[in-house]
């Protein structure tokens, strides 16, 4: 058996299925159930049905087939619920009476309450599990406490290279400072839960594939300073592994972190789509289509630059505001036509080109670009001569659907544009240290403009 199939958590035991569609909201169905977890991060069970007669069920669950479900439980003492819940498979048995046993469930999150917080000034810590880690005795500070990341001994590693799927990998531990005390399980939660998605985005960053956390522990150190866990959090993670060489080493995460996690503010999410060019980036590693995996890498220039435009005063993306420009097309028209006509055009074509006029109304994307190096000082001319033809190979494929290079070619304008875009990356968050160029293939240290074109 895969080790990426082995229980890493299971529970069973009696609860209350009901259905989430509000027009079937009344009913609650009592079940016996087990749920597990698997090292793939996948949460599955089967619920089979307490009542004696299953046949009032058997219409919701033929006729209703898209139904989520929340499924919810007393477990001495523990509150237990997983939702959204979805049927996978069902055989309905038939005998005597027809008996649904054994009914196959995927779902998303599994969530199980052990008690309150018994007071606000007990320390806590939390522990998140995570998929496609590597570290090496990672640890760095950060506002609330210290982060501390740890590998699991096991053959995992072997499983997800063959299978090129995600596993939980190790862990990440959050010690949290004595000043940072809450008065609820939500509050610790949602502090802990944005700051463990920018970690582990950044994570993701320097080793080129998803790195997702896949459960989530909170714990309260108790009257004899141990600590005991009051609340666990399970969900589903993203399958998608690609096993790439990492941009920056592993073995030095404790100096990423401690270089740019303060770099990364809300700020670069709402001005330049941080987050959003980071998933078209992890996005593009996984595509096998060279064509493909470079509109995925492009797309990352497009998230950035359109952010950053629309931010700038006055914004970069119209050159004349919509009257002053409906008042320049006014003014075209009659010489436009005569001159249209002097060249024979038929009014179907003079009516094309007047309504591609819009286009001249705005910046260009390599104006843009250019504009957006300038402004973060990101060299570029030893990784390429000419933008425009970075911008060409992107138009070619998307317009034509071939890429117009021959393949050598094409990979050689690839590693340019991921080149460009490790650059990018690392420069808009300051980053300082070793890092591996995608043109060379070697370590070396970083630096954000190696010609001084700025």
């Amino acid at each position: 058996m895969s080790v990426l199939r082995e229980k890493i958590f299971e529970r069973k035991g009696e609860g209350s299925l009901k259905p989430q569609n509000t027009e079937l909201g009344h009913i609650e169905i009592p079940v016996t159930f087990t749920c597990a977890q698997y090292r793939d991060g996948v949460i599955d069970g089967t619920i089979t049905l307490i009542e004696d007669d299953h046949a009032p069920y058997m219409d919701l669950f033929y006729t209703h087939e898209d139904t989520k479900y929340s499924l919810c439980a007393n477990l001495d003492g523990d509150e237990l619920n997983i939702e959204p819940l979805s049927i996978s498979d069902f055989s309905p048995q038939m005998g005597e009476r027809v008996e649904l046993r054994d009914i196959a469930f995927i779902a998303d999150y599994l969530k199980l309450k052990h008690r309150e917080i018994t007071s606000a000034t007990n320390k806590i810590f939390c522990r998140f599990d995570v998929s496609n880690l590597k570290s090496f005795m990672t640890t760095f500070e950060i506002e609330e406490g210290k982060v501390t990341f740890f590998q699991y001994e096991c053959d995992i590693w072997k499983d997800i290279e063959i299978y090129k799927k995600s596993g939980i990998t190790g862990g990440v531990q959050i010690d949290l400072n004595d000043d940072v005390r809450l008065q609820s399980i939500e509050g610790y939660k949602s502090l802990l839960v944005k700051k463990i998605n920018k970690i582990l985005r950044l994570a993701s960053l320097s080793q080129g594939t998803y790195i997702d956390w896949a459960s989530f522990v909170l714990c309260e150190q108790n009257s004899e300073g141990e600590y005991e866990r009051i609340y666990s959090e399970r969900k589903i993670i993203r399958t998608e592994f690609s096993a790439r060489p990492e941009l920056t080493p592993y073995g030095d995460l404790s100096n990423y972190f401690k270089k740019i996690l303060f770099q990364y503010t809300d700020n670069l999410d709402t001005d330049l789509g941080f987050h959003f060019a980071l998933e078209w980036y992890l996005e593009s590693l996984n595509r096998s289509l060279l064509e493909s995996k470079y509109l995925g890498l492009f797309t990352v220039l497009e998230t950035l630059i359109y952010r950053f435009a629309t931010t700038q005063k006055p914004p970069r993306i119209f050159i004349l505001v919509d009257a002053d420009f409906k008042r320049f097309k006014e003014k075209l028209k009659k010489p436009m036509k005569d001159s249209l006509r002097a060249l024979s055009m038929d009014t179907e074509n003079r009516k094309a080109v007047y309504l591609n006029l819009p286009c001249l109304n705005r910046y260009s994307f390599k104006d843009n670009l250019t504009m957006f190096l300038g402004y973060y000082k990101i060299g570029y001319s030893d990784i390429i001569e000419d933008l425009g033809d970075l911008i060409n190979v992107r138009d070619n494929i998307t317009h034509k659907g071939i890429s117009e290079r021959e393949f050598d070619a094409l990979i050689d304008t690839c590693d340019k544009l991921m080149a460009l875009v490790h650059r990018i990356f690392l420069s808009v968050l300051n980053y300082e240290g070793s890092y591996r160029n995608w043109i060379s293939k070697h370590l070396e240290i970083f630096k954000k403009d190696p010609n001084t074109d700025w």
